[in-house]
């Protein structure tokens, strides 16, 4: 028999084994179509409409009065309550009938025209980040706004030249502009990176099942590849599926959600090849240390919220024990998702992201070496 007659037998076995596996069929293709579909539709109005705010009025005056009509008139918010005390106040935010509270002070009106410090109070809940940032920057809108309008008023009243007073009162314009999530929106926020994770964490359950099931024929007597050439054809095996679902989840689904991606199809293809390569290792590194193929499955219910908290994006790295940022390294999805939201969101090029890709590859060697250790192990058990 030649040599690629053989290497193509072996790699038909390895594929068959997937395929006839029904449990890991549904993972590979039933979940992660699943999840493609299911993951972002909570996310699609991924921007906050108005958010609904009360107003504490203790200052009474016309002021006070016109302050409330521009809060109410601000596109992020609507006045919907005006409690007549605070304890009202609190539990209006406390019932969820508001997320956000205004309060203006005793002698506002009076401050202002006197030319003394003056505060307004914003308060909101700020367990929705969306929404609380929308309640404060439609707060400080209003609040911005009606300061111009007055100092304008208080210019014209000293006979300041009117052509001037636009630079007296804002020299300067901040203009903002989101870059990497245009509508600033959870939806270009978190599915990203949720996507990554989701094809890593499948690839583990799928892999992972193989290789213990792999172990079992084996033990059990039962034909099959000499391990040198079944291992390398797994790895190449789920690398080339996962590519085909990498691209539809960072081709087809991210123009479906409208998520911007502006990576060139070289450094995403290279950088996907490596990260599937990593992953498959581990996947396959835990599969010799797991007895059972239903425990993968358990590994990953364990640890996919952790790795959100530590992956970086959800939790800035940089403010991670860094005992923890250097242990989490360990898993592949980590520097997975950093480089592919380096790549797919930011276009950053590969120099760019050469930490994650010697991180990835050190993984290889590491998890590389660790499973011929352990074959080279079985193999002496067994004679």
């Amino acid at each position: 028999m030649s040599v690629w007659r053989r290497f193509w037998q072996a790699w038909r076995a390895e594929i068959t084994h997937i395929v006839a596996d029904r449990a890991v069929l549904l993972v590979i293709v039933g979940g992660l179509l699943f999840y493609a579909v299911l993951y972002p539709l909570p996310y699609q109005k991924s921007v906050p409409g108005e958010q609904a705010i009360a107003v504490l009025d203790s200052d009474h005056s016309a002021m006070a009065r016109q302050l409330i009509r521009m809060a109410d008139a601000a596109p992020q918010i609507r006045v919907a309550a005006r409690p007549g005390s605070m304890a009202e106040a609190e539990t209006l935010l406390a019932n969820d009938e508001v997320h956000g509270l205004l309060v203006i002070p005793e002698g506002f009106e009076r401050n202002v025209y006197l030319g003394n410090p003056t505060s307004l109070s914003f308060a909101g809940d700020a367990s929705y980040f969306l929404i609380y940032g929308n309640v404060v920057e439609g707060l400080l809108t209003a609040a911005t706004t009606l300061s111009v309008q007055t100092q304008l008023m208080g210019s014209l009243l000293k006979g300041d030249n009117p052509m001037q007073i636009p630079g007296h009162i804002m020299p300067m314009r901040v203009i903002t502009k989101p870059v990497f999530n245009p509508t600033s929106g959870y939806l270009n926020y978190i599915v990203p990176a949720v996507f990554v994770l989701i094809l890593h964490q499948t690839l583990l359950i799928a892999a992972g099942s193989v290789t213990i099931k792999d172990r079992a024929r084996r033990q059990l007597g039962q034909p099959a590849t000499s391990l040198t050439l079944a291992i390398p054809l797994r790895v190449a095996s789920f690398m080339l599926i996962y590519l085909l679902f990498a691209m539809l989840y960072f081709g087809f689904f991210f123009r479906l959600y409208g998520i911007p991606h502006v990576a060139t199809p070289g450094p995403l293809l290279l950088f996907s090849l490596l990260f599937f390569m990593a992953a498959t290792l581990f996947a396959i590194w835990l599969g010799y240390l797991l007895p059972r193929p239903e425990l993968t499955t358990v590994v990953v219910l364990l640890s996919s919220l952790p790795i959100v908290f530590t992956a970086g994006f959800a939790w800035p790295a940089e403010s991670l024990p860094r005992w923890l940022d250097v242990v989490t390294l360990m898993i592949p999805v980590k520097p997975g998702i950093q480089g592919f939201l380096a790549i797919n969101q930011m276009g950053a090029p590969l120099l760019s992201i050469g930490r994650e890709m010697c991180v990835l590859l050190g993984l290889c060697a590491f998890y590389g070496s660790w499973i011929g250790w352990l074959v080279h192990r079985q193999r002496r058990l067994a004679k």
